[in-house]
């Protein structure tokens, strides 16, 4: 893990009922199909080093969870991270644009028989309403959703004193252009990747007392108190799993580039890393 300004010295401890592999929902779509069917995939497989974004995040979140707590699940997709985090909160609400995945999410969650999550359709826009006044958020969740700017003005308006907001964000197909892009077939190499500063400005640039008309709101009601970048390794063994993390939209057959990618794995001795890089960060809300 490569701890970049901003890094806690070391990370929370993994809690006690949490997935051990990564992504922590992966074995809830290979059981069901009908997270594919929204779009909710992942077709490789690989091994990522311990100490990755992705259960430090988890591990953050649960951290700040409390019986009494309300949380906002921001994206929240299909509601299987806000499932799971209902177990350990008084309420969770789950919000997303998508009307397909947040029906899907109320379907999972009935089946489950959680009745303190719920999941509204919500207009990603700045001046969307969220039906909440009565009950303050304590702890918001963004778990690879919209960038904070997108929703900060609900944050403002809902957030008890003292909230806070728990967000990570990949940074693109491999993190890094690994040394070895050029031998890959055309159709898979890797072009653009975010690097610490392109990302983290997703997040400053929301809190930026300059932005707007100069009078943003957030600079003096939202500050940002932890900023980690988590980068460890993804090792592929297996030329068909690499085609699969790479192929996109390419259109190109595994067929086409299975020569060239065992021959690539062969000379790296085996197997290949790509850099598996997470942003999470952390704001918390003073007073109105």
């Amino acid at each position: 893990m490569t701890a970049r300004p901003g890094a806690a010295s070391s990370p929370p401890a993994r809690p006690a009922g949490f997935l051990a592999g990564y992504p922590a929902d992966l074995a809830e779509w290979e059981r069901d199909d009908r997270p594919a069917a929204h779009g909710f995939t992942h077709p490789w497989r690989s091994r990522v080093g311990a100490g990755n974004g992705e259960t430090f995040f988890d591990a953050l979140v649960h951290a700040h969870l409390r019986p009494d707590a309300t949380v906002l699940d921001v994206g929240c997709g299909h509601g299987a991270y806000s499932c799971r985090l209902a177990s350990a909160a008084r309420r969770v609400v789950g919000v997303d644009r998508d009307p397909g995945v947040v029906a899907l999410a109320r379907e999972l969650a009935a089946e489950r028989g959680i009745a303190n999550a719920e999941f509204r359709t919500l207009a990603a826009e700045p001046d969307a309403e969220l039906d909440l006044p009565e009950d303050p958020v304590d702890l918001f969740v963004c778990r690879r959703g919209p960038v904070l700017e997108r929703w900060l003005p609900w944050a403002l308006r809902l957030a008890r004193p003292g909230a806070v907001a728990l967000g990570i964000h990949p940074t693109g197909a491999a993190g890094a252009v690994p040394p070895w892009n050029s031998r890959l077939p055309e159709p898979l190499r890797i072009g653009q990747v975010f690097d610490y500063a392109t990302v983290r400005s997703w997040v400053t640039r929301a809190l930026d007392p300059a932005s707007g008309d100069g009078t943003n709101p957030a600079a003096s009601r939202a500050a940002l108190t932890g900023c980690w970048w988590l980068d460890v390794a993804e090792t592929f063994d297996d030329p068909e799993q690499l085609y699969r993390k790479l192929v996109s939209n390419s259109g190109v057959s595994y067929a086409d580039v299975k020569e060239s990618l065992t021959a690539l794995l062969a000379d790296q001795g085996g197997s290949v890393e790509l850099r598996h890089c997470r942003l999470v960060w952390q704001v918390v809300f003073g007073s109105r």
